[in-house]
């Protein structure tokens, strides 16, 4: 899959910049990922507790049965 403009730090950016092999690169994207990480926190436990918003709100708003 190839995605227009620049890659998230994080992912397939990580993968790529490993798989190259260029010390440099992976300097730059480690770089990147941690000005991501510092700016944004843990993304995936942020998006878990999202989840978990989504799933008790559609439960509030599930059709009551009887």
């Amino acid at each position: 899959m190839v995605r227009p403009g620049p890659l998230p730090p994080y992912g397939e950016a990580i993968q790529q910049a490993v798989a190259s092999g260029d010390l440099a690169k992976m300097k730059a994207v480690a770089k990147d990922a941690e000005a991501f990480v510092a700016k944004w926190g843990n993304v995936p436990a942020a998006l878990e507790a999202l989840k978990l918003e989504i799933a008790k709100l559609e439960y509030k708003q599930k059709p009551k049965k009887g």
